[in-house]
């Protein structure tokens, strides 16, 4: 090697050395200096009800403590497996937070996600309200007996809403209809994506009945637009003491739903420490904001809080997961926990199956043009047999896909239909490697859409 080689060889180590140190330098400043830049809260529920008046609640707070702009995102869908999703698969950087709710200890039990409470840090648990039963203020019904006896005369005559189908609300309510010894069913549910537009939808006279906590129905139950049969604890709460409990109405049934913060999994212990001793701070009352500390504008929003922090509140995610598994996996509610399509699976299915068709028309019509040798009837055949394969396609998606993964099912249907369509083999197998990663890496990494995990986890 003659001198110039190793100079040049020299030269090119340093530089390879001083840009290693200057990215890991930029690393290691980056989590020093957390955060330098906007954060945000993803919130699983619509705007309006108890779980998004404490996510902004936190924000506004932990934006002063932290010094940097926190935004609140509504990341509704799924029964809460978008924003869950969205917020626990977000890059560990400490700039999206989640806000999760009792729904996390409930979507793989019902076979809605591989998403459990282990894929998340645990910061602090903030609202913890017991579930409630209203009606329109011209309801026939004053009490839950007279709600009972009702249901008992009439199985499947009213409706109810709440949350998404197979939510927390939605569980305690079927869990009084099992307890009362009737079926879970007998009063229809009709999924929403949280208390906000549930009791818009009671109020406008769309539903007999809303479940959910009685905070979130502060507003319309203080002026009197909706009337609240019973509350589902031992004790009277201690802002709503005219509402009767369950308990002192002869039924011994009790459920409450939570929220909480957290962080994605593998965020550094640094960052960890940062958010959680910001959020100590703010739930401990030192922290104070227009002249109020947070303890006191939830109170002030009627909302129950219980903070439990770091170890607890991980202990608490694991005792509820196991509860809440249990009730969902008795026989009582197999039906309803088995319930994995939501409202909007068949009207996608629908639309999706005459887009393709639409499709495969004109592809029909192109091939006619372009070999006007060929018969009509043949080119027609062919159409059909070719939107018959897209239809089947689009079934064992939706049949496979949760179990197996988004990869390897739509990598699967996409080569075969790309073989069947007339194309070589080995150029199905390259477009498949080209872009189903590529689809999984928009969606599922940049965008942070859930797509399903499967058994691979990928």
């Amino acid at each position: 090697m003659n001198q110039n080689s190793l100079a040049n060889t020299t030269v090119r180590f340093r530089l390879l050395l001083f840009c290693l140190m200057f990215f890991s330098g930029c690393a290691a400043e980056s989590v020093e200096d957390y955060p330098d830049r906007p954060i945000t809260i993803i919130c699983p529920w619509s705007v309006g009800g108890a779980t998004d008046r404490t996510s902004r609640q936190v924000g506004v707070f932990l934006e002063q403590e932290l010094g940097v702009p926190v935004n609140v995102i509504n990341a509704t869908g799924g029964r809460g497996v978008t924003g869950h999703s969205r917020g626990l698969n977000a890059r560990p950087d400490g700039y999206t937070l989640a806000v999760i709710t009792g729904e996390l200890n409930m979507l793989h039990w019902q076979d809605l996600t591989s998403l459990t409470y282990q894929d998340a840090i645990p910061i602090i648990s903030l609202v913890d309200g017991a579930a409630a039963v209203f009606v329109k203020d011209d309801s026939p019904f004053h009490s839950m007996q007279e709600l009972q006896e009702y249901v008992k005369q009439n199985p499947g005559k009213l409706t109810a809403t709440g949350t998404a189908s197979g939510g927390i609300w939605h569980l305690a309510l079927a869990g009084w209809l099992d307890f009362s010894g009737l079926n879970a069913e007998d009063i229809k549910w009709i999924p929403m994506n949280g208390a906000g537009p549930s009791l818009q939808e009671l109020a406008s006279g769309g539903v007999d009945l809303v479940c959910c906590s009685l905070p979130e129905a502060k507003t319309l139950y203080e002026s009197g637009q909706v009337r609240c049969l019973g509350v589902m604890t031992e004790e009277p709460l201690p802002e709503f003491k005219d509402v009767p409990t369950f308990k002192s109405q002869g039924m011994d049934w009790s459920i409450s739903g939570w929220n909480g913060l957290a962080l994605p999994l593998g965020t550094p212990q640094p960052i960890v420490d940062k958010i959680s001793n910001a959020m100590k701070k703010i739930t401990s009352g030192e922290a104070v904001l227009q002249g109020k500390t947070f303890p006191e504008f939830m109170q002030a929003a009627g909302l129950s809080t219980k903070y439990r922090a770091d170890d607890e509140f991980a202990g608490f995610l694991k005792s509820n997961d196991k509860t809440l598994g249990k009730l969902l996996t008795s026989d009582a509610f197999a039906q309803m926990a088995s319930q994995d399509t939501g409202p909007l699976v068949f009207p996608a299915m629908l639309t999706s199956a005459i887009c393709l068709i639409l499709v495969c028309l004109a592809v029909q019509k192109k091939v006619h043009a372009l070999a006007p040798d060929v018969s009509s009837d043949t080119v027609t055949s062919q159409g059909i047999v070719n939107t018959i394969l897209v239809l089947l396609g689009i079934v064992a998606y939706l049949l496979f896909a949760e179990k197996v993964g988004f990869i390897l099912t739509a990598g699967t249907i996409l080569f075969v239909l790309l073989w069947k369509f007339g194309t070589r083999w080995w150029m199905s197998a390259l477009i498949v490697l080209c872009f189903i990663p590529g689809i999984y890496t928009l969606f599922a990494q940049l965008l942070r859409v859930p797509l399903p995990r499967g058994i691979l986890g990928w």
